[in-house]
């Protein structure tokens, strides 16, 4: 899978824009706050419908203007296709070769991406919400199924929720109660399995993955959910709807479900250390990388497709060595497009293969002759 074409009109700082790729590592670079970033998060958003840098749509709209547009020419498997996004104060139209798409599930991850920002480095220190957010959206991207049921999983979740303060003040209904919890225990279940699936496969390569690139073994994803059975390691839905009755009392003083896969967390370990506690900035952004190079390979293994790779400012705080193994690594994999704001650390035969960008206030030009960006310290 590959993005050949990418076209923006009105898109946050750009006017119009219309650049090609290629297929193997592209490297954008420029100062900052020049739109270097706005690119990668266009290409995102033709994947999912959604900004990794912003909640509200109204902001990806260039100042001034009342819409905005973002197209993209793909290839899978021999195959083009043409994403649409239309952006207006209205909401957003999504078009697949021109016809408009009317329900999102059916657009949605036609586009399968994996993307790495300065943003991403949150998601060890902060809330498990943020590590479950990472989970649905690659399992998402991965099984369609998945989807189906987080999305049914949600709905009934927040039904029970509802429920459980209306109850508080009231006499309890037992038996619908429990046709709830037995529902939800069966979703529980389902959702943990593709979790824990996940992970271990993740599990399978990541260290070699972080060791080819910093030189150190020893990490390991560790996978966290209140609804395991600790006597047997085992998961079911009686194990889950006792809990749930267990919980009952406190549950109903809270005014919401306290046991399932909602609470779900993982946290990535080196040499058994937590690097949420005891990692460098620099160990937990080479790990962070680990993590999104595997899940290339359960792409690959999974969909036989290679999902294109966008990452933002990854050089950031990696020596020399690493930057460059890290860009060996890109080259052997998927199309991948990077940006940065200098070049100069990484090795120029690398850099030579790859397709160079320059970005300068909204405007961004290929560059064919890389030799006189290094004899610039910085973009």
């Amino acid at each position: 899978m590959i993005i050949k074409k990418l076209m923006l009109k009105n898109y946050r700082n750009y006017d119009e824009l219309n650049v090609s790729f290629n297929s193997k590592l592209n490297i954008i670079i420029g100062n900052n706050a020049q739109g270097k970033t706005n690119i990668l998060e266009s290409i995102y958003l033709l994947s999912s419908t959604k900004s990794f840098l912003s909640v509200y749509d109204k902001n990806l709209i260039k100042n001034g203007e009342k819409f905005a547009i973002v197209k993209g020419d793909i290839e899978i498997d021999g195959t083009n296709k043409t994403l649409e996004i239309i952006i207006n104060d209205k909401g957003k139209v999504v078009k697949i070769n021109s016809n408009e798409i009317k329900k999102l599930s059916d657009y949605i991850f036609n586009l399968k991406v994996i993307v790495f920002s300065p943003d991403s480095m949150r998601m060890l220190k902060e809330s498990p919400s943020v590590r479950r957010k990472f989970l649905n959206i690659e399992l998402s991207q991965l099984f369609p199924s998945y989807l189906k049921i987080l999305t049914d999983f949600n709905k009934l979740l927040k039904q029970r929720n509802e429920y459980l303060k209306i109850a508080r003040f009231s006499k309890v209904d037992y038996d619908y109660l429990s046709v709830l919890n037995v529902k939800f225990a069966k979703l529980s279940v389902s959702l943990f399995k593709y979790r824990k699936r996940f992970i271990e496969e993740v599990n399978k390569i990541i260290d070699s993955i972080y060791c080819s690139i910093s030189g150190f073994e020893g990490l390991e994803v560790r996978f966290f959910s209140n609804i395991i059975n600790e006597e047997d390691n085992s998961v079911s839905d009686d194990y889950i709807c006792k809990k749930l009755n267990d919980n009952l009392e406190r549950d109903l003083s809270l005014g919401l479900t306290t046991i399932g896969p909602h609470r779900d967390d993982f946290q990535l370990y080196l040499n058994d250390n937590d690097l949420s506690v005891y990692g460098s900035q620099g160990q937990n952004r080479m790990a962070l990388l680990s993590l999104k190079m595997a899940e290339v390979q359960i792409f690959k293994n999974y969909t036989d497709m290679d999902p294109i790779l966008l990452f933002d400012d990854i050089f950031s705080e990696l020596d020399l060595l690493k930057r460059n193994n890290l860009v060996k690594y890109l080259l052997n994999t998927s199309q991948t497009i990077i940006t940065t704001t200098d070049i100069n650390n990484i090795d120029k035969i690398l850099v030579d293969k790859a397709n160079i960008y320059v970005v300068e206030n909204g405007n961004i030009v290929k560059e064919k002759v890389v030799d006189n960006w290094f004899n610039r310290r910085t973009w």
